[in-house]
């Protein structure tokens, strides 16, 4: 009977040890430096280090009829991936007039076939800074640079 004690309170103990092991190798991140990042115990410094709120990039937006923004998906690119878009636009940019020109004709060629889009006249593709905060939760734009603009033409119509 002694030794069933005696191996109950051995395993308790081993369990106790493990158990502290555990929770210690599980908190060692808050001892770390944030950038510090390493397999499987991240601190997750994407996260944990302050970023700058500004953000500058390329994109394209639309102009309707009457003078309101609208906004032109990925999908008008040929592209149902956000990262993707935005490199056309970076490399287009990149490529001054050579590649924006033929990218804006694109677009607005895009733009004109889908009828979701048909109050849009004109392609404007800048590149903007903006202040992800005010943007995304004030919807205030920062200062846009524009590289290029193009008229929307309609699609010619069918005879009938």
């Amino acid at each position: 009977m002694a030794s069933l004690v005696a191996a109950a309170v051995r395993g308790r103990l081993f369990a106790g040890l493990v158990t502290g092991a555990l929770l210690a190798v599980v908190g060692s991140p808050v001892l770390r430096s944030p950038s510090d990042d390493d397999f499987p115990l991240s601190t997750y410094p994407m996260f944990a280090t302050p970023r700058d709120t500004r953000q500058t990039l390329d994109y394209a937006w639309g102009e309707t009829r009457a003078g309101e923004r609208r906004a032109l998906p990925p999908p008008l690119l040929g592209t149902g991936e956000i990262l993707q878009a935005m490199r056309i636009y970076e490399h287009a940019v990149a490529g001054g007039k050579r590649t924006l020109e033929p990218l804006c004709v694109r677009l607005a060629a895009a733009v004109a076939a889908d009828a979701r889009y048909a109050d849009v006249a004109v392609i404007h593709i800048v590149t903007g800074t903006h202040d992800a905060i005010d943007y995304l939760v004030r919807d205030q734009h920062g200062e846009e640079r524009e590289r290029v603009r193009c008229r929307v033409m309609p699609p010619p119509r069918r005879a009938p």
